[in-house]
């Protein structure tokens, strides 16, 4: 699936003073975070990481002193609070040190590809393979794709689209998998923050 581009950073974005520490080492990203919270799940673009914390453009303004669990692409979930809020964008402190070489590592130590948060859903959806249309179930899904089942067997390879929920524009791509009734299917273009915030009903 999607791995999401991975800029370093030659001049830090600034940040809130409350997060800036001596000799902290900050890096510029574009990744998408998965946050679980009080409230549930939710999906989130992380704009600047260090070992010590993130910043981040949020769904829904977060509040400081929330408490959270952060999942990015290389990391393992971290606990994080909230330090500071500027309209939807927020800075969180991780309740331990975390190495960043495995976020801009695109494979870990045993050569698997590292892979963008996966979110769990249950929606209904239309598809489109070939010249056939079936129904199917969103199981889960991030930037890159999606995991669906349908009760019409496809095979790899095969391309078409699929209408996700909320989304007035079908989204292209192929199967990249499957096994018994449920499948991959991997998206030509990776899906903005946006549009997948309101495919989970949280944008």
């Amino acid at each position: 699936m999607f791995h999401g581009p991975i800029i370093p950073a030659h001049d830090p974005v600034p940040q809130h003073a409350d997060q800036r520490r001596p000799g902290q080492r900050h890096a510029t990203v574009l990744l998408v975070g998965r946050i679980r919270h009080a409230d549930g799940e939710s999906a989130c673009l992380v704009h600047d990481i260090s070992s010590h914390g993130l910043m981040a453009r949020f769904t829904t303004a977060p509040v400081v002193g929330e408490r959270m669990l952060f999942e990015v692409r290389g990391l393992p979930e971290v606990a994080a609070t909230v330090r500071w809020v500027a309209g939807f964008r927020g800075g969180v402190e991780f309740d331990r040190p975390q190495d960043l070489a495995t976020v801009f590592c695109l494979r870990d130590d045993q050569g698997h590809v590292s892979r963008t948060p996966r979110f769990a859903m249950h929606a209904s959806a239309g598809m489109r393979i070939g010249d056939r249309r079936l129904a199917v179930d969103i199981l889960d899904i991030s930037p890159g794709g999606v995991k669906l089942r349908s009760d019409i067997a496809v095979h790899t390879g095969q391309a078409g689209s699929v209408l996700l929920p909320e989304l007035n524009a079908a989204a292209f791509g192929s199967v990249c998998w499957t096994r018994e009734d449920r499948f991959g299917f991997r998206f030509c273009t990776p899906l903005p923050l946006a549009s997948l915030s309101r495919v989970l009903g949280c944008g």
